[in-house]
């Protein structure tokens, strides 16, 4: 209760996201107070610690960045007991070993492919879980690959949000994503989102949903896990008529691999990129840029280092 009182003060100050103590809650009451809830502090040693990672691995087969999670809240409730000095040392904690996982993304062909197969079903009038699938996903698909920022965030993202900007050299929407999952912060997109986001702007115009406060993607759908799961079942819908569904190695596809499709092609295609500004402007670090974007592009990068050849060879 202290610990989730003083982040709770840390939320108030808007130093910290106002969901770290839903999360933390939820892991408290569901797995950690069950299992520790009635010892004293001081009782929590490092084979219990253990213990309860090889239960909750045995019952729920979590996967070790989950289990991480659980450790960093304990490891923050005995921090906050040995603030208030009631033990002098915290146990130490195991060490979880974590395999990255990247997930799939398009390369040029796939990612062309989809884009033609997105309106060529938005014109046959097909229906998917009895929602239409019309061009709003095909735009969709083509905005996230254009922008940076996370799905959670895109889903939220309403128009007050986004900003047009046009200069003698370019143009680009700046999206302010409203609770992001890091930081607070404006993030610039490629030309070709400018494009997308006014024509459906537009076209949402005539339906009467594209108010400041009204949402830009399946904006007639209040409730945005709904809308969410609306745009994953058509975009799976395509991915399947597009042959797409999995890459070479078998792995699913989802929604997220656009948002990886995006950093990748900026690595790429880009000349010159600075990956500590590409990690800014996608509202994340370099670290995890590296670890989980920007893997699928690090063999390509090889192979095009390798076989460079100097001017006078």
């Amino acid at each position: 209760n202290r610990l989730l009182e003083r982040q709770e003060a840390l939320v108030n100050r808007s130093e910290r996201d106002a969901r770290i103590n839903v999360e933390d809650r939820k892991k408290l009451n569901k797995d950690i107070l069950p299992l520790f809830g009635m010892m004293g502090v001081a009782e929590i040693t490092t084979d219990k610690i253990e213990d309860y990672l090889n239960q909750l691995s045995a019952e729920r087969k979590l996967a070790p960045s989950t289990l991480q999670k659980h450790l960093v809240v304990i490891r923050k409730v005995l921090s906050e007991a040995k603030r208030k000095d009631f033990i002098k040392s915290l146990p130490i904690f195991p060490t979880i070993r974590r395999r990255d996982n990247p997930r799939p993304c398009f390369n040029d062909h796939e990612y062309h492919l989809l884009r033609k197969t997105a309106p060529r079903l938005a014109k046959k009038g097909i229906k998917v879980r009895y929602v239409p699938l019309t061009e709003e996903i095909g735009d969709f698909i083509v905005f996230h690959v254009n922008v940076f920022v996370r799905l959670s965030d895109l889903k939220l993202v309403k128009h007050r949000h986004i900003r047009v900007v046009r200069d003698q050299n370019t143009k680009y929407v700046l999206i302010t994503p409203p609770n992001s999952k890091t930081v607070t912060r404006e993030s610039a997109s490629m030309p070709t989102a400018v494009d997308v986001y006014e024509r459906l702007k537009k076209r949402h115009e005539a339906a009467g949903l594209a108010g400041e406060d009204d949402y830009v993607f399946f904006p007639e759908y209040r409730n945005r896990q709904y809308a969410l799961q609306t745009m994953r079942r058509q975009f799976e819908f395509i991915l399947e008529e597009a042959g797409l569904k999995y890459d070479a190695s078998d792995r699913a596809r989802t929604l997220y691999s656009l948002r990886h499709t995006a950093l990748m092609f900026r690595l790429l295609k880009g000349e010159n990129v600075d990956i500590f500004m590409l990690a800014r402007n996608a509202l994340t670090s370099v670290d995890q840029l590296e670890r989980f974007y920007l893997s699928h592009a690090e063999s390509r990068m090889k192979i095009e280092n390798l076989q460079s050849m100097a001017r006078n060879a």
